[in-house]
This record gives C-alpha cells, sequence and structure tokens, in this order.
C-alpha cells in the first residue's frame, strides 16, 4: 500500500499569528516574491528579492517604478508587452524570463512567475502576486554555449581558443560601445546650456509615464514654468547674464523636486516637470511651493526672479498634445493675470 508523504499544516489563533508565520517563511526563501495592489499602488518584496539582487533589504520605494527601473533596457518593451497581454487576459499564464539590475551595477538574469488574485466587480485586475527565480548561471551558460557553437561552426576553430578570442573581443568592444553610447545619450537628451534634460527626452518621458497611468492606473500631472520679465534681464544685464540665471534655476528647481519627479528645459526661459503618481491637486501644492521658493531665492546677492506655473492632469484618453496644449494655456493665463502665480486647468469632460 503507497505511503502518503505528511503534509505540513499550521494552525493560528489569529492574524497576526499567521502573519508572524508567514513573514517569516518569506524571510527564509532565497528567491524574491512581490505583492501588487493597484487600490495601493504598493509592491511589497520579500527580503530574500532585495538579497538576490545584492540590495540592502527595504532600501526601495515599494511601488512599480522600481521594478522597471531595473529592468534590462532591451528586455524592457517585451516584459511590458507581456505583463500587459496578461493583465488584460490576452494570455492565461505570465512566465518570461528577462534581466534585471543588481546592486553593482550588473543584471541578473530572472525567471518572474505570477498569479492573478484579485479583480474588481468590472473585471480589471487588482493584486497580482509573484516570484522572481535566479537564473542566471543556466541562462547564461545556455547563451554562451549557442554563441561558441555558432561560432565553431562558422570558423572551425578549437573551443578553447574561441572562448580566449571572443572574450578578450567583447570585453574590449562592450567598453567602447558603452562608452559612446553614454557619450551620445547624454549629448541627444541634455541641453547644453542648463545641463538638465531637453524637449526631446521630456517627450519621450512623458510618453513612458503616460503608458505606465495607463498600465497602473497611476495619477499622472505635468506643469510648465516661465521666467517672469526675462527679456527686461536680457535687456538690462546683457544675454551671457540671462543665461547664468537660467543655469542657476535650472540647479535649483532640480534640487527642491523628488527623485522621480521629472524636470526639462521646454526652450527659451521655458521648463517643464512630470509629476508622476500625483493627481491635480498634489501637483499645484507641489507647483506653489516651487513658486515661493524661487520667488524667495537670491540667485546673486541682492537678485531675485519669480515664475509663473501652467499645471494640468492627464485622463485617460489625453493625447500628448491635449496635455501640452492645457499646460501651455494655463501658463498663458498665468502670466496675463499678473504673473508669479500657479494656475490650472482641467481636462473637459467627456459627454
Amino acid at each position: 500500500m503507497e505511503q502518503r508523504k505528511p503534509v505540513i499544516t499550521y494552525t493560528h489563533t489569529s492574524l497576526e499569528a499567521a502573519d508572524a508565520t508567514l513573514n517569516n517563511l518569506l524571510d527564509l526563501i532565497v528567491e524574491g516574491t512581490w505583492d501588487w495592489s493597484r487600490s495601493s499602488g504598493e509592491v511589497k518584496r520579500s527580503p530574500g528579492w532585495y538579497r538576490m539582487l545584492g540590495f540592502e533589504v527595504g532600501v526601495f520605494r515599494e511601488d512599480v517604478f522600481t521594478w522597471e527601473n531595473l529592468i534590462h533596457p532591451d528586455d524592457y518593451q517585451r516584459v511590458m508587452q507581456n505583463f500587459e497581454q496578461f493583465t488584460s487576459g490576452q494570455i492565461d499564464n505570465y512566465s518570461i524570463d528577462y534581466r534585471c539590475k543588481k546592486c553593482d551595477g550588473n543584471y541578473l538574469w530572472i525567471t518572474d512567475n505570477a498569479q492573478i488574485i484579485e479583480r474588481d466587480p468590472n473585471g480589471v485586475v487588482t493584486r497580482i502576486i509573484g516570484a522572481h527565480l535566479d537564473i542566471h548561471e543556466r541562462k547564461t551558460a545556455q547563451l554562451e554555449l549557442f554563441e561558441q557553437n555558432r561560432l565553431l561552426r562558422a570558423d572551425n576553430v578549437t573551443l578553447e581558443k574561441l572562448i580566449t578570442q571572443k572574450a578578450r573581443e567583447l570585453e574590449i568592444r562592450n567598453r567602447e560601445l558603452q562608452q559612446k553610447v553614454l557619450e551620445i545619450e547624454l549629448i541627444s537628451n541634455t541641453d547644453p546650456l542648463t545641463q538638465v534634460p531637453n524637449r526631446k527626452k521630456f517627450e519621450e518621458e512623458l510618453l513612458n509615464e503616460k503608458c505606465r497611468s495607463d498600465r497602473y492606473g497611476h495619477e499622472l500631472s505635468v506643469a510648465m514654468l516661465d521666467i517672469d520679465h526675462f527679456k527686461n534681464i536680457n535687456d538690462t544685464f546683457g544675454h551671457e547674464t540671462g543665461d547664468r540665471v537660467l543655469k542657476k534655476l535650472a540647479a535649483f528647481v532640480t534640487e527642491n523636486i523628488r527623485e522621480i519627479d521629472f524636470f526639462a528645459r521646454w526652450g527659451g526661459e521655458e521648463f517643464v516637470l512630470i509629476f508622476p503618481d500625483v493627481g491635480l491637486e498634489g501637483a499645484v501644492s507641489c507647483a506653489q511651493k516651487l513658486r515661493q521658493l524661487i520667488a524667495e531665492h537670491e540667485l546673486y546677492p541682492g537678485f531675485k526672479i519669480t515664475c509663473s506655473f501652467g499645471v494640468t492632469a492627464y485622463h485617460s484618453g489625453d493625447s500628448l498634445d491635449d496635455l501640452f496644449s492645457r499646460i501651455d494655456n494655463a501658463l498663458y493665463v498665468a502670466k496675463n493675470s499678473g504673473r508669479d502665480q500657479v494656475v490650472e486647468l482641467r481636462a473637459k469632460a467627456l459627454t
């Protein structure tokens, strides 16, 4: 007669005791588990998740930005497409291999498995749990073997010579390529005067945040600010002083926004801001705080400026042109209503 394997069972007298057991088990798991809630926007990660990537436990914000920012750029679009197909019901299972950035800057191959455990009455996914499993050794071995076999067939060289030669070439080329990519990216995405991101980079980032807002249901707001009477500064003190004012203002704003906010130069004396996970009221409050700080700050001893702000929030269905049009119109109202103020403009209600 076949013997049944023993089954571990737990008997808890309270929810707190059950949570304590679960948390202790999660702390012992070598791989990383995660739990996402749409309503709170939080992603709870196990201690093993941090240890797997070499980070101090709890060092990151408990949100989806942490996860997305660690995905290898070459894998990002593939992962996002797979995740969206899973949450929209186009595919039944979520299991995908990709690379995550570690504490030392290198990337670790992982398998990401997930399961939907809650939906709202309309069928929208509201909670997902999953696990990141370390497959780095197996994956790199597979990739190396594939590359070695391909080159062996093409060049008919010995395995030992191939490994030595290709390792040396790859190391040199990777260093050169990485340096060139960084240089090109810096030049193409940075405003040369103020050293903050330029308009091109802002539009790319806003499109990414729009997709993220649609994906997770996060709030999103944008603002445009303009230096008041900037022409007078150029006419009175010269364009060189005007350039210094732009650089000092860019540095000051950068120091007084959140790490996840995005600040860029739009052109001339105009700058733009993205406030991820912030609604219209919160964005107006942030803009008011910045407006006051700028007005009180001396760029040079005895030299102060003021700025006008236009603010709006993203609504599902908005195009980028819709957002740009609203913040531009709001800024126009602020400039023509006395300057040094914040004006908000809401999206028109759908009928």
